[in-house]
This record gives structure tokens, sequence and C-alpha cells, in this order.
């Protein structure tokens, strides 16, 4: 309606999604939260290139639809905020947690980290797609930062492989692209077509219709991951990797408009590391701890299995008292208007 999200850090660079227009709000101190949404990064993505905080909570923590909505055959959704401080995440998550016993509740006050972690460290995306050296060069000072403060680092490699995993996960996508394609054909009258959807939902629609016979396969594949994500996790408690491959690309190089296989290989080495956690149904965060030479936030992000909200709560406490973010302020702010 009103043109694409900018960033606050650099308004030619896009904000990520699906939740970028929260995560420009909070950076540029316009609301201190905003809500947001993760089916396959939608939180750490945005909290990532607009350099906020952003966790995306275990499957079934947090109110994750309608109640009169049945779930997906894989859930891989669910909500909670972007914020600046740890501290109104961990309330906004305490205020709206479910309580039916599936989680305990988060202790009435949640503290920095105390006890020392063995942290998993790769910066190595699970595909094999390429990852930006300033995004690597990021990473290792913050695994150092984590030894600095007694963690034990240790270089890890998936318990999967990569391009299943992306395949698998991409058609499942494509039912909810082709999905969305049939219902603007509904409501337009017209058939599916450039004419009603962009090229992106359009290729990934015509992916799911020529592998559909595929889905029952793949929906089985996809509900054994969290056992084969969880054994990833035997040696080390939480796992360190990019948010993103590369800090925020320029407006336009991811638009829904690009031809499709150009954006395809875009989006899948841009969004290279947090689809597993979602699969898997585990807590994951984006943490802002470093920005670029051009002065562009690179988030990064720690993951544990499912039901470690707390713990990584409370590890990202203690890395907002070792290296805090809110002062840096972008140059497109509420304080500057």
């Amino acid at each position: 309606v009103t043109g694409a999200s900018r960033n606050p850090w650099d308004t030619s660079r896009m904000v990520g999604g699906s939740s970028g227009g929260s995560a420009a709000l909070v950076a540029a101190r316009v609301v201190p939260f905003a809500h947001a949404s993760d089916g396959g990064g939608s939180i750490r993505i945005p909290s990532s290139t607009c350099g906020v905080f952003g966790l995306k909570p275990s499957r079934g923590q947090l109110p994750a639809h309608d109640l009169n909505e049945s779930a997906a055959p894989v859930d891989i959704a669910v909500q909670h905020a972007v914020t600046i401080s740890v501290r109104d995440s961990i309330n906004l998550f305490r205020d709206t947690q479910v309580n039916d016993g599936t989680y305990p509740p988060l202790d009435a006050e949640v503290l920095p980290l105390k006890r020392r972690l063995k942290i998993g460290f790769t910066t190595d995306a699970y595909a094999g797609t390429p990852v930006a050296a300033e995004t690597r060069k990021a990473q290792e000072e913050i695994a150092q930062l984590c030894r600095d403060l007694g963690h034990d680092i240790i270089e890890t490699t998936p318990t999967f492989d990569g391009k299943e995993f992306l395949d698998k996960f991409l058609l499942y996508w494509a039912a909810g692209a082709a999905d969305f394609a049939q219902q603007a054909s509904d409501f337009s009258g017209k058939p599916i077509g450039p004419d009603i959807v962009e090229p992106w939902t359009l290729g990934l629609a015509a992916m799911f219709e020529a592998r559909k016979a595929e889905m029952d396969d793949t929906v089985a594949w996809l509900l054994k991951f969290e056992s084969v994500y969880d054994s990833w996790f035997k040696d080390f408690d939480v796992l360190l990797t990019p948010t993103t491959a590369s800090p925020a690309v320029p407006i336009g190089e991811q638009d829904p408009t690009v031809p499709y296989d150009t954006l395809y290989e875009r989006v899948i080495t841009f969004a290279a590391f947090t689809p597993p956690m979602n699969v898997a149904g585990a807590a994951s965060m984006s943490v802002p701890l470093s920005w670029s030479d051009e002065g562009l936030p690179i988030g990064s992000m720690f993951s544990g299995r499912r039901g470690d909200d707390q713990l990584l709560f409370e590890l990202a406490l203690e890395l907002e008292q070792a290296r805090p973010w809110a002062g840096r302020i972008p140059p497109v702010s509420a304080f500057k208007a």
C-alpha cells in the first residue's frame, strides 16, 4: 500500500520479513515493542537486520492461532514480539504464556545466566550456501565474547542433511503459497497467473502442483525432524550461528516481483539458518550484538531445544549486560525527528 518498509539504519536497505515493519518501528524507537510471528525466521530475521531483540518461542509456549483454527500438519509458526530490551520480551512472554501444563511458567524473576554453558558454534550455512565474510567475522567475535564470559565453545556440524532439509521445508511452505494463489483466484474470478499473484507466489505454487504427490512423505519426514534436531545437542546446551547470511540487502533485491529462480537463490542464501528451529518447535533468538563497518546490524542467533525459552532469556540477559545495545540509535529514529 505504501511501498517498501525501510530500514532505519540505512533507508536504502530492506528490513527483512515478515515482521519487518514491526522491527523497523521498534528499532526507530517509535514503539518499545511490537507483535511479530515466525514461521521460518520472521521474528529473528528482521530482528537481525534492524538491530533489535527477537525470541522465537518454543511450539506451544504462547498462543499461536485462533481457537477455531486447526493447527497445520507441521506446526511451524509461532507468535511473540520484537523488543529493544530482553526484559520487555520476558514480560510479554510471561503475560501471554499458555498455562496448560506443557511447560513450566517462567520464574517470577528471570535473572542473567549463572551457570556456564557448552555452546555449539558454526558459521556455515546448513545447505552450503554462501555466508558473507563480515557475518562470519561478527560471529567469531561473539563466540570469543562467550568464551570470555566463561562458556565453552564447541565447533559443530548439523546432524541432518541441510540440502534435504531445505528441499522438504520449501515444499511444505509451497503448499501454503498454492493455497493463497487459489484463494486469490477464487476471490478475483481469474485463473491463477501473473495478473493476480507475483512471481514468487506463482513459482512456489507451481512447485507444489508439480510435487504434491510427495506431500505425505514430506510431512512425515518433517514430523520426525525434532528428534534429529535434538540429537545435534547431545554435546552442547545452546547453538550459536549467524541469524542471516549477510546484513540487510538493498531494497528490491528480494522483491517478490523478481524472477522466481533468481529470487529463490537469494532467499535460500539470506535465510539459511532460521527454518530448522521452526520445524523442531525449538526456542531460538536473534541478539543484536554486532554492527558492520557500514553501520548495519548483524544479529547472532542462539538456539536451544523445545522448552529452552527461559535458558535463552537468561543467556540474553547476560549478553545484554556484557555488550549493551539499547544505546545504539539508528540515523532515522523518533529521537531525531
